[in-house]
């Protein structure tokens, strides 16, 4: 199954890769076309082009390398020239660099004597050769150049477009939208890996992103654990109950008051002004849904799910069902931007005469830099296609070079018409279906690279966790039951700066238990000398 998307569509995204992959190879036969015929032709004007296209890309390569070659060489003669000690790693570039500028210039040396010793062996006039060569080589030129502006062109209609997504979906772009925001989603369990730990880097996971069921919704960055457990017992209004004590027995409901699909319907009803539209204060980009999930090692060989999505009765079953195989997770998102996501997950489950709610929040981070040029100014329009023309003819040698992505063509488009089918539908012995990865997920900022955006992802996710603390005790004081212990665990998690925040504690040159010691080691630097200095001249 295709991961769940946040914030994002993945039909048009699927349809411009598309798009691309035509181009470039559209591109390729083209140019293995012209040098085919050419070779049947005029096959030294086709040598001559090919030793042209080869001179083009060792030149580049040659210049690359002096630039390179000629500052270290200076610094070295200035070292020799002070006496100073050079670094062995410049050293070593400055060999292999000097290597590879030698090599280039040579071969670019040989390749300018091919043209007219190929016309002398062919017995041709190298006027002949040479109009012939630059025939072939305009050929190339313009077909090259066409990708190029059909390429930004293409990139220009997609982002002045109202809508990204196309008019009319093929099969498999109908099975993509419909599974990223299928009720169900199917996560892999990790598999058993061991890692040694050095002793001096000892740490202690507070969230295990890695086992992190939530596909496609980023970094997991907040979870209370242990989740948050209450006794449902009815509360004590008479003034004079309150002063006796009474056992759990008196106080506790032979059965419990309400189902937990109750309290999942009273959250949605409470939650749904946050993202109301009217309201300005709202938050953007609100979102509320039913999320099932799965383990795939779980999934029957034949699930009703697969064919047809469940019904309203079967999600508050499955509520109900504090031990079955498919959690319910009520998922709450928003996005401020609508590229940076903070999607909250709340399971509520009624078992052992005790409400227990499990809360975990993730965060997708923004994309890259370079995937937002078409939003700088002038980088589309009619300037943007010369310029992407242009490039893609400096770039001639590596764009004639890559005709042997051709040979994976055949395999890519068997295995496109294949997945023109759902074939999750007929089981099949080892056939895993859940989601190996999300593109999404995996090109976001990384967490540590985020800092800008943790305040806006943090102040959404308490947001949308005080309301759901507040709806829940609203819940529980309508049904009559006490809600005293659980106004004091609400205020602690509220409170609560690192035992319930993601990240990690590190711990290092530190001692435990009797009479432990600790050696400093001198190998590690010291991270702020002037402190230690400071700090040894107050001593």
């Amino acid at each position: 199954m295709v991961a769940p998307s946040y914030g994002f569509d993945l039909v048009p995204v699927i349809r411009h890769a598309w798009w691309a992959w035509s181009l470039e190879m559209a591109q390729h036969v083209c140019v293995l076309a012209v040098f085919a015929i050419g070779f049947l032709v005029d096959p030294p004007a086709t040598f001559a082009v090919a030793s042209a296209l080869g001179f083009w890309g060792l030149f580049r390569l040659m210049v690359r390398s002096a630039r390179v070659v000629l500052p270290l060489r200076a610094k070295a003669a200035m070292n020799r020239w002070l006496r100073k000690t050079r670094w062995q790693s410049e050293s070593d570039e400055l060999r292999q660099q000097t290597r590879l500028l030698r090599l280039s210039g040579m071969g670019c040396a040989v390749l300018i004597m091919l043209l007219p010793l190929t016309a002398a062996f062919s017995r041709v006039p190298l006027d002949n050769v040479t109009r012939a060569t630059a025939f072939l080589a305009l050929l190339i030129t313009v077909v090259v150049g066409a990708r190029g502006a059909a390429y930004q062109w293409r990139l220009n209609r997609m982002h002045g477009a109202d809508s990204p997504g196309p008019q009319k979906l093929t099969l498999r772009q109908q099975a993509i939208k419909d599974q990223q925001s299928h009720p169900y989603v199917v996560y892999r369990r990790p598999l058993q890996s061991v890692v040694e730990v050095e002793p001096e880097d000892l740490v202690f996971e507070l969230v295990d992103e890695d086992r992190s069921p939530f596909v496609g919704s980023g970094e997991l960055v907040h979870r209370w654990l242990p989740p948050l457990t209450i006794q449902l017992l009815r509360s004590v209004k008479d003034p004079a109950d309150l002063k006796k004590h009474k056992s759990m027995e008196e106080l506790e409901p032979p059965t419990p008051r309400f189902g937990a699909h109750e309290l999942v319907a009273y959250l949605k009803a409470a939650m749904a002004p946050m993202g109301d539209t009217n309201d300005p204060t709202g938050l953007r980009g609100f979102t509320m849904r039913d999320r099932l999930y799965i383990a795939e090692t779980d999934v029957p060989p034949r699930p009703e799910w697969l064919r047809k999505r469940p019904d309203p009765s079967d999600v508050d079953k499955i509520i109900d069902d504090p031990y079955g195989a498919v959690h319910h997770f009520l998922e709450i998102g928003a996005s401020a931007t609508g590229e940076l996501v903070t999607t909250v997950f709340l399971r509520v489950t009624v078992k052992g005469r005790a409400l227990s709610l499990d809360f975990a929040a993730c965060a997708l981070t923004r994309t890259p830099t370079e995937y937002h040029v078409l939003n700088g100014f002038g980088e589309n329009g009619a300037s943007a296609v010369v310029r992407s023309t242009l490039r893609r003819l400096f770039n001639l040698p590596v764009e004639v070079a890559g005709m042997w992505h051709l040979a994976g063509a055949p395999l890519l488009l068997t295995s496109a018409v294949r997945a023109r089918k759902n074939r999750m539908l007929k089981p099949r012995r080892g056939m895993a279906i859940g989601a190996e990865l999300s593109i999404r997920e995996e090109k976001s900022t990384p967490w540590k690279h985020a800092q800008l955006d943790e305040v806006t992802i943090h102040d959404h996710m308490k947001l949308i966790e005080q309301r759901l603390l507040k709806a829940v005790e609203d819940f529980l004081e309508s049904h009559g039951l006490d809600t005293s212990a659980f106004k004091k665990k609400a205020t602690s998690i509220i409170n609560t700066g690192v035992l319930n925040m993601g990240g990690r504690t590190e711990i290092k040159q530190s001692a435990i238990g009797t009479g432990a010691q600790v050696r400093a080691d001198a190998r590690e630097p010291d991270k702020n000398p002037e402190q230690s200095s400071k700090s040894e001249g107050d001593q």
